[in-house]
């Protein structure tokens, strides 16, 4: 009797017993989906409403700290008076669509149950994604009859952004450059380092800091503490949040982005919506879509790094 250990052709026969013969496929039910969806900036923000594609808003600050030493009952002088600047961004609008046939609709599906239904949650997930990467990345467009209209993220609003190699945190001066960053923000006014945002090759470097770091396992346990979620230094305390949507690549260019979330907000004009779209012919049609803008109260809210990386 002749036995068989390969998928192939009975050779007596001809009998096809390989994929696409006569073996029932074994498909399980269930559908993984292992693209990220994890939009940290994005459910982090305040959310306030806007009325209009374009949005204004006034930044002001006190004159610079002096003496102001003056003689005694001295005529009045005329002094400089700062009116503010004047800031703008424009509102963004996001899109997703599909449209399923109606013998999609009916016939038997594996592990997602209605495909409308399915396809629409994807499209969803797909857009806040979307909406996270231009936080972080987005360049300003005025906008024409066929250049949509864009925001600026983090990346490109604030000119504390700075692109240099000054702050990069490879080597035994990592933690300083660090620290430079952060203080960066002190000096330029009342503000708080609160939040980071890093992509993953940062977040490791952060991770490795070992000023003043002890740990106390029990063996026991057999594990390995190496994470920083929470940087306390002289600056006040930094939430450290490992984004997808911060630069890294090939080249080594990374970015790391600190910001004061009480003076950032996402400005909506209109919240995700999600619409059927009436029928024109055998299938069913879906639009999700969105209007929204990142607000910068003041651009010294923004403070980060742009560098190679090593």
């Amino acid at each position: 009797m002749a036995v068989f250990t390969t998928f192939g052709e009975l050779p007596s026969r001809g009998l096809t017993i390989g994929w696409g013969g006569t073996i029932r496929e074994d498909l399980q039910d269930f559908v993984m989906n292992v693209s990220p969806q994890d939009v940290p900036l994005l459910t982090g923000l305040q959310q306030v409403k806007v009325n209009s594609v374009h949005v204004e808003w006034i930044e002001d600050e006190l004159p610079s700290r002096g003496l102001n030493a003056v003689n005694e009952g001295i005529a009045f002088t005329e002094t400089t008076v700062s009116l503010g600047v004047r800031r703008s961004t424009h509102v963004q609008t996001f899109y997703q669509a599909g449209l399923i046939s109606d013998l999609e609709r009916d016939v038997e599906h594996a592990a997602i149950g209605d495909p409308f239904v399915y396809q629409e949650r994807k499209a969803f997930l797909s857009l806040r994604g979307d909406i996270e990467h231009a936080l972080h990345r987005g360049s300003m467009v005025t906008g024409a009859t066929s250049t949509p209209r864009q925001f600026a993220g983090l990346l490109n609003v604030s000119p504390y952004v700075t692109t240099t190699s000054a702050f990069s945190l490879g080597g035994s001066s990592g933690e300083q450059a660090f620290n430079s960053i952060l203080e960066v923000m002190y000096q330029l006014g009342d503000l708080q380092p609160a939040e980071l945002y890093c992509n993953s090759r940062i977040k490791r470097k952060i991770s490795a800091f070992n000023t003043r770091s002890t740990f106390n396992l029990n063996a026991e346990d057999r594990r390995q503490v190496l994470t920083t979620d929470v940087y306390v230094s002289d600056f006040g305390t930094t939430r450290i949040y490992l984004s997808r949507d911060q630069l890294q690549n090939t080249s080594n260019l990374c970015s790391w982005v600190v910001i004061d979330p009480r003076y950032l907000v996402t400005g909506w004009l209109r919240p995700v919506r999600r619409e059927t779209l009436a029928r024109d012919g055998l299938r069913d049609r879906f639009q999700i879509s969105a209007a929204l803008t990142l607000i910068p109260k003041s651009l010294k809210a923004i403070v980060g790094a742009v560098h190679v990386e090593v």
